[in-house]
């Protein structure tokens, strides 16, 4: 399994409420298909068979089951869609908002945090041992402007920890 990369910068300008909009909208796709479904045996299958007796009528409800399976293949493949959709929005909720809360924290303490994921900070004045004050100076951290997103319980190598492969 191959771990896919997300800047910070993707996590934070995130909007999870779009994942979840577009699970609604499979949802409803998935109710639709449901009603289709329901149509298709309930008034064309169900009259079909009432009011018709012969090798079309047969050959014509063969075609309406296979219509009726399709629809419900499709509203159970929208309902997966819409599953994993709102999954990922719950996903990547709390890594968004860790990220924020840093982010903040950082700027609170006149930490920048660059587009490459280096962080700079500002010089400080600081006790020493002795409680002597002196200058401590700023500086800048290298760290990566990627977020490896691996699935839970997943290490690095896409293996279970538990469960090695």
């Amino acid at each position: 399994m191959t771990a896919t990369a997300l800047t910070w910068q993707q996590l934070r300008d995130l909007k999870p409420s779009e994942f979840e909009d577009a699970g609604d909208t499979w949802h409803e796709v998935s109710g639709r298909s449901e009603s289709d479904r329901v149509r298709v045996d309930r008034a064309m299958s169900a009259k079909l068979r009432e009011t018709q007796e012969s090798e079309s009528a047969d050959a014509a409800l063969g075609r309406l089951q296979r219509l009726s399976r399709n629809y419900q293949y499709l509203q159970t493949e929208c309902g997966l869609i819409r599953t994993a959709l709102n999954a990922l929005a719950a996903d990547l909720a709390e890594p968004q908002r860790q990220l924020k809360q840093a982010l903040e924290d950082a700027a609170a303490l006149n930490f920048s945090v660059h587009e490459d994921g280096s962080v700079s900070y500002p010089a400080a004045e600081v006790e020493d041992l002795t409680g002597a004050k002196k200058e401590a100076p700023g500086s800048k951290v290298q760290g990566s402007s990627r977020l490896p997103l691996e699935p839970p319980g997943l290490g690095g190598n896409g293996q279970s920890p538990l469960y090695p492969g």
